[in-house]
């Protein structure tokens, strides 16, 4: 299972059923509520790497 995130995309590669557990985790995390850009924005602070990936 892996798992990317750029400046303005996200992308899950794996068994369907473990995206579906990445995503509910993903989503107890961030709330249900919570838009993809909102995610990418929290996840870019986690790591700010990712942010300078061309």
């Amino acid at each position: 299972m892996k798992s990317y995130i750029s400046d303005n995309s996200l992308r899950a590669q794996g068994k369907a059923s473990q995206i579906r557990i990445l995503l509910n985790q993903w989503q107890k995390q961030s709330g249900p509520a919570c838009k993809v850009k909102d995610l990418i924005a929290s996840r870019q602070q986690l790591n700010p790497k990712v942010s300078s990936r061309e």
